[in-house]
């Protein structure tokens, strides 16, 4: 069986289609692997599955129905899909300043999970970033996966499983997914408007992650550090006043940049003596930039290496 647009995840879709087919759903699932891979998508999908009522037998969801279309929107009754923007709805707060998921959000939820399904069908949550929850928030998750309700499914998706509580994760079945291979990935960008050289540029450095490739191919490293001997000063002067916003940017150029250079290596074009030190500089970046340094500085720094390392021999600093 086939869930909807998902790509690349055909071991994860058997899994699922088992269940399925043997009538043999767990009260909890965790979806975990790298970002951008599909994980979100597939338990949207694997959702819509379940509370599809005009499918027939071990059918996919039809994709065409009342239910399907309200998952699609994510305004099923009995569907909540839990995320930043979720969060923030119920806080009356902005979605990107939620970094975490609290217990209030979670009481919110159970309770709503706890009431009788306005279809007569399932109720499923759908939580986003599930390594993100609070302690209280995860011990108030913990009491509903002990005495689930019958006919609920909790869908935990996240790509740091080793982050979530051991208590947590021992209730609930794992479905791992694996990295997009490249043509896969390229062939996603395209659909969304992306040009074939730029989409195949991204799935090279993206390592599997569609989503990590989307963030590649709409902005402009590691070519920006490459404009000019002052390309670096003008990279940080072009961040985002917005602390947040500039932190994540400044992140998405240090994963590029070290990807562009491992490439650059196997490739043959530039030797390991010439990137070693280059790579190490961006990753101690990377962990700076995690511990709260000033992004600017950090991007500034990220491309004076990248420029190092890919000066012409003999050539003046």
């Amino acid at each position: 069986m086939t869930f909807g647009q998902v790509q690349g995840q055909a071991r994860a879709e058997r899994v699922l289609s088992g269940m399925l087919e043997s009538g043999r759903i767990p009260s909890a699932v965790v979806f975990f692997g790298l970002e951008g891979v599909g994980k979100s998508l597939l338990a949207v999908e694997f959702a819509k599955t379940l509370l599809c009522r005009s499918r027939g037998g071990q059918e996919p969801a039809c994709g065409l129905c009342p239910d399907c279309l309200n998952a699609d929107r994510r305004i099923h009754p009995d569907l909540a899909v839990v995320n930043a923007q979720y969060q923030a709805a119920l806080l009356e707060a902005e979605a990107a300043k939620q970094k975490s998921l609290r217990v209030d959000t979670i009481r919110h939820l159970r309770r709503d999970m706890e009431m009788r399904s306005l279809t007569g069908n399932w109720k499923i949550a759908v939580v986003e970033e599930a390594h993100t929850l609070e302690t209280e928030a995860a011990n108030a998750l913990l009491k509903i996966l002990e005495e689930p309700n019958e006919k609920t499914l909790w869908i935990l998706v996240t790509s740091q499983r080793e982050r979530m509580p051991r208590t947590v994760l021992s209730r609930c079945f794992s479905v791992a997914f694996a990295p997009l291979p490249a043509e896969v990935v390229a062939a996603i960008l395209q659909r969304r408007g992306v040009a074939p050289e730029r989409a195949a540029a991204a799935a090279a450095l993206c390592e599997g992650s569609a989503g990590r490739a989307l963030e590649l191919a709409a902005g402009e490293y590691p070519q920006a550090f490459h404009a000019g001997p002052l390309a670096a000063f003008q990279a940080a002067d072009r961040l985002p006043r917005e602390s947040y916003l500039a932190r994540s940017e400044a992140e998405a150029a240090l994963f590029a940049a070290a990807q562009d250079l491992r490439l650059k290596h196997l490739q043959g074009a530039l030797p390991f003596a010439r990137v070693e030190r280059p790579l190490r500089e961006l990753q101690r970046l990377r962990q700076a930039l995690r511990s709260n340094a000033d992004p600017r500085v950090v991007l500034t720094l990220a491309g004076l290496a990248v420029q190092d390392a890919c000066r012409a021999p003999g050539s003046p600093l």
